[in-house]
């Protein structure tokens, strides 16, 4: 089929995998010229559509002079710190003043969707969890979701279940091994060594991908049916915190809160059970199965040992397709993890990727030479982490990892990260795709530097401070 640019540019906004005749291969072997101005096209068009909808782009691209994007390196200034997403004040959390909250939600998101969120009524929320199935029922095109807060502040992120969506159809392709519109696997079913529902933001992910993969919610098999509370997660985030400055006795838990930490700890007593169930259900009902498996490779890692330990191995099809994304998080994985996990399922391999909560439709293949591939969804940069500016997009180079999510659709959708990656712009990968890729392993500022990690933005100290203050002054 032949299309316009103009077509090709919407496709890769909206629908990416028709970009690709929903094939696989063919995703894989986009040539990187036509991936790379589309992704210019359709930068230049996420900034006309959002500069003046989004109010904090607003106030940082009005700050810097930016009225339009000729060049991708154009966009690196109005690239957003991660602390953006956790600037709100910590107190509006403490007193369930969630009305604040969504006041500072509204400037990060459009226009429409602000209006939305206004609208919302959250004045009997007690805590996180009602908040998030309030605004879920509120904005429906709204999917918001949080870290695991290890800094003890939780970072809110205000995606759309259509990013998710379009994430996950990438996923799919891979997942089916697609080759067209037509691929189809009736009897895929999803092993998840973790909780039902949730609101992490790996886990609003994988509820998108059992709507998309899956032929019935029936075929979906959790290790613990039940909700990851929020409450409790901020709670055990402020307490680590609190332990680490030696402010512990300072930290206040409601009698509610107390209530959910009492829940928890049950459902922690019930685990023993829970898996009991949960190993028989996967080593007879669903044994030789094709199983979709995704998680942290510490959550597959656990679940192996777990299952090599009662004398399981190859419980499914060889076909079944394992995910796992994420770094180590300062943790050392450990030797042979990979292999534990393919002895246990059965899987003929393991998919992996670099992604982040941040840039849901960012999902960063490796291949067998262990390089990442960059998702044409996703536009990366390398910023010099002394500066923030973009160094030049030829050659190898090392530095900050900064990304703009094509995706996001509701959202601004440029994020600086805090990973030190090298790219390589120019030379081929020995796979055979033609994508750029990541090639050095991936390590964090944080940990290089002793736990500190500054980001400087390219954008000038005073654009970016003003666009802060402006972020957390909650008048609309």
């Amino acid at each position: 089929m032949t299309r316009t640019t103009e077509e090709k540019v919407e496709l890769l906004l909206t629908d990416p995998v028709a970009l690709a005749e929903h094939s696989c291969e063919t995703w894989n072997q986009l040539p990187r010229e036509v991936i790379e101005s589309l992704q210019l096209a359709a930068i230049q068009r996420r900034f006309r559509q959002m500069r003046d909808s989004i109010a904090v782009l607003t106030k940082l691209a009005n700050a810097e002079g930016i009225e339009q994007i000729e060049h991708i390196d154009d966009v690196v200034p109005l690239l957003f710190e991660h602390t953006v997403y956790k600037s709100y004040p910590p107190s509006l959390l403490e007193k369930n003043n969630f009305a604040a909250i969504n006041k500072w939600l509204c400037k990060l998101v459009t226009t429409e969707t602000a209006q939305a969120i206004q609208a919302a009524d959250v004045s009997a929320c007690a805590g996180l969890d009602d908040w998030f199935e309030a605004m879920d029922r509120a904005v429906p095109q709204l999917c918001v979701s949080h870290t695991s807060g290890t800094s003890g502040t939780l970072s809110f992120l205000p995606l759309s279940n259509r990013e998710f969506e379009k994430a996950v159809q990438i996923r799919r392709l891979y997942a089916w091994r697609m080759k067209g519109p037509q691929a189809t696997q009736p009897d895929m079913h999803c092993v998840y060594p973790y909780y039902r529902k949730g609101y992490l933001s790996h886990m609003r992910g994988n509820s998108a991908i059992m709507k998309a993969v899956l032929p019935s919610l029936d075929n979906f098999h959790p290790a613990y049916p039940a909700t990851l509370s929020s409450d409790v997660l901020h709670l055990g985030a402020k307490v680590r915190a609190a332990h680490a400055k030696g402010t512990l006795d300072r930290v206040v838990i409601s009698p509610e809160l107390m209530a959910k930490k009492n829940d928890f700890d049950q459902l922690q007593a019930d685990m023993p059970q829970h898996l009991a169930n949960f190993f028989d259900d996967m080593s007879t009902r669903l044994r030789g199965h094709v199983v979709y498996i995704g998680g942290t490779w510490n959550l597959l890692h656990n679940m192996a040992k777990a299952g090599l330990e009662r004398g399981l191995e190859g419980v499914f099809h060889a076909d079944s397709f394992i995910a796992t994304t994420g770094g180590a998080k300062g943790v050392v994985q450990p030797e042979g993890w990979r292999e534990d996990v393919l002895r246990f399922t059965g899987a003929s391999k393991i998919f992996e990727t670099y992604a982040m909560s941040e840039t849901p439709s960012g999902s960063h293949a490796l291949c067998e030479h262990g390089h990442y591939h960059f998702s044409h969804t996703t536009i990366p940069f390398v910023l010099d982490p002394e500066t923030g500016k973009s160094l030049p997009r030829s050659g190898r180079q090392t530095g900050r990892a900064a990304f703009f999510d094509l995706g996001a659709d509701l959202r601004w959708g440029g994020f600086v990260t805090g990973d030190e990656i090298t790219v390589e712009w120019d030379e081929p990968c020995p796979c055979g795709r033609p994508s750029r890729y990541v090639v050095a392993p991936i390590q964090r500022y944080s940990d290089k530097n002793g736990g500190d990690d500054k980001i400087t933005c390219a954008a000038s100290e005073q654009s970016h401070r003003e666009a802060m203050d402006f972020l957390n002054t909650l008048e609309l």
